[in-house]
């Protein structure tokens, strides 16, 4: 069996050591992800045309999916991502990014303007001055997170 070990520093170690004594491989290819419920990732892998940068995750805006192409927006930049986004709805900190719809997810602090819609939504206004909206079905997780 192989495993891909998501945690804290002070935790990744002892437990890679007790894992491989248990005869299970560390690989960063593997399916099977043992995530720590307080990790955050620092960085996220992206590629602006053949180049790849590595993103600090409180530089990120928002995340979009359209179709199966992923898309991280920071200020002005807009890079693409080779993750899932239910997967990195699972390892960025839910402290620091909320989903607002099936195809996005925004940093908290991005917001600059909650403009109530028809039919249960909202727009909002990021700091780059996109507009994303929420969506019915994220609508009263959003709402009652900001106490709206």
């Amino acid at each position: 069996m192989r495993v891909k070990l998501k945690l804290n520093s002070d935790k990744r170690e002892p437990i890679r050591m007790e894992l491989e004594d248990l005869g299970v491989e560390i690989s960063e290819n593997a399916d099977l992800i043992l995530t720590e419920e307080n990790y955050t990732e620092g960085e996220l892998l992206c590629r602006s045309n053949e180049d790849r940068f590595l993103i600090p995750i409180e530089d990120i805006l928002y995340i979009e999916s359209l179709g199966k192409d992923v898309f991280v927006y920071t200020g002005k930049s807009k890079f693409s991502a080779a993750v899932r986004l239910y997967m990195l709805e699972r390892t960025l900190p839910a402290e620091k990014f909320i989903r607002i719809s099936n195809s996005v997810i925004i940093n908290r602090t991005a917001i600059k303007k909650i403009r109530p819609a028809l039919s249960q939504k909202f727009y909002l206004t990021l700091k780059n001055d996109d507009v994303v909206d929420v969506t019915r079905s994220y609508y009263v997780r959003f709402k009652d997170y900001y106490g709206i």
